[in-house]
């Protein structure tokens, strides 16, 4: 017995769903009943929807791309891409293929071929031969402003003029050489960089190219060494070079020297091909700062000439070398860094110089655990006694404290902070006596103003 589901089958009245249906009949304009149908269930279009609708419908090709590329891309596709007719006789296809080889052998313009790079097309640049085909195929594709289309151009021309001609044609077109420089550049070939150059006339960028590719091409120190003097040789010694690079490169050879001499000390690790400031790091560490004689200070090894030689500010160098010292515990050490010897009235006095800022000074010191009295020291060049307080109090240095307490002259907060201290310390006895002293010296003050 059948069921109803098979009676549904059965029934020719029940339209099943055909895939083989006309596609325009899916492209139908709906009428009104089934637009307002379609309103009803899912609502009312916004005004912003239809605005965006009209939008998409009336938005030009040109937006999208430009009359210029369109219509070379419409000339290639149809000489070069439209498909053969189908249903034509051996004969006519023959015919056809003739016809469409015969319109390839003519060499196209330059124009034509440079477009084809811009959109990334592969062409062969083998048709142009003579120079002024060249030269034309160069200026298209420099003002085209694509860099891969000036690049294959000029690569073209490279490998099929001699060097002197190619040369000349990149004298003029400097955009041309630049493309070409960095190209040379990225794949090291240091040679044709260099001598395209200097063909140029531009000596310091051949010199200043070689440097820079020297110095990040290879680990070998050595090689790097003998190669940097080369160079120095061959350009920043000779009249004109510019002064600044000159001293640049001499600078960065001194300093290899450096760490080729050092690399076998005690203690000296691997500071081959070192930074500056990595090879001061060392030079800190490894540094007798008591001795101050004048050979010593000049010598190669010292941090101060070694400063000095490499233009590393003041700053910068008393930071390094507080750190340094500071990390192996030499606290005594401070009195060479910040400490001037300078002759007043044929005596000899010590002045103390810093070019960090001592807040953030005295905070580093506590953070690696400098003693008190080290920061007492520091602390005691604080000009302004409340921020000399505040900064006491936030290192824990206590005689700090009191001496910060008495400068403000704030008997009761020195009171207060005496009896804070535990009996019997040397802190404690310390403010105790700064206690009397302020006291002294406000009788004494107000002894003063009666009289």
């Amino acid at each position: 017995m059948e069921s109803k589901d098979d009676d549904y089958w059965n029934d020719s009245t029940n339209k099943s769903f055909n895939f083989d249906e006309d596609e325009v009949a899916v492209l139908e304009v709906p009428s009104a009943s089934t637009a307002a149908n379609r309103r009803s269930l899912f609502g009312e279009d916004t005004a912003s929807e239809v605005h965006f609708a009209n939008t998409q419908q009336e938005l030009p090709l040109s937006v999208i791309i430009s009359d210029e590329d369109l219509a070379s891309l419409l000339e290639d596709q149809s000489r070069c891409e439209a498909p053969l007719p189908k249903g034509i006789s051996l004969e006519e296809e023959v015919k056809l293929l003739r016809r469409r080889l015969q319109e390839c052998s003519y060499a196209p313009s330059a124009a034509s071929v440079v477009a084809k790079l811009v959109l990334g097309k592969s062409c062969s640049l083998e048709m142009f031969r003579s120079l002024g085909e060249k030269e034309e195929l160069l200026d298209d594709a420099v003002a085209s402003g694509s860099g891969n289309a000036i690049l294959k151009v000029v690569l073209f021309l490279e490998r099929t003029l001699k060097k002197k001609l190619f040369y000349r044609l990149l004298q003029t077109r400097p955009e041309a050489v630049s493309h070409y420089v960095n190209y040379m550049a990225l794949r090291l070939k240091v040679t044709e960089c260099t001598d395209l150059l200097v063909f140029l006339g531009r000596h310091h960028e051949a010199s200043l190219l070689q440097f820079s590719i020297y110095v990040r091409s290879t680990s070998n120190v050595e090689f790097k060494r003998q190669r940097l003097k080369k160079i120095y040789s061959d350009y920043f010694s000779q009249p004109g070079a510019n002064s600044f690079y000159a001293q640049l490169v001499a600078n960065y050879i001194n300093l290899l020297e450096f760490q080729v001499s050092e690399q076998h000390a005690p203690n000296a690790g691997s500071i081959l091909d070192r930074s500056v400031l990595e090879t001061l790091h060392y030079a800190c560490g490894r540094y007798k700062w008591g001795d101050t004689a004048a050979a010593t200070l000049q010598s190669p090894a010292s941090p101060f000439k070694l400063a000095e030689a490499h233009a590393v500010g003041a700053p910068q160098f008393e930071w390094i070398a507080l750190n340094e010292r500071a990390r192996a515990n030499a606290w005594l050490d401070f009195e060479h860094i910040f400490e001037r010897k300078a002759w007043l009235n044929l005596k000899q006095r010590k002045s103390f110089t810093i070019h960090i800022p001592i807040d953030r000074t005295i905070l580093r010191l506590a953070a690696l655990a400098a003693p008190e009295p080290v920061l007492n020291n520091f602390l005691a060049k604080v000009d302004d006694p409340a921020r000399r307080l505040g900064l006491a109090r936030r290192v824990g240095a206590k005689k700090g404290v009191v001496d910060a307490l008495v400068a403000l002259k704030d008997r009761p907060e020195l009171e207060l902070f005496r009896d804070g201290l535990e009996a019997g310390t040397e802190e404690r006895f310390y403010a105790e006596n700064a206690l009397k002293s302020l006291n002294n010296k406000w009788k004494s003050d107000a002894i003063k103003l009666i009289k």
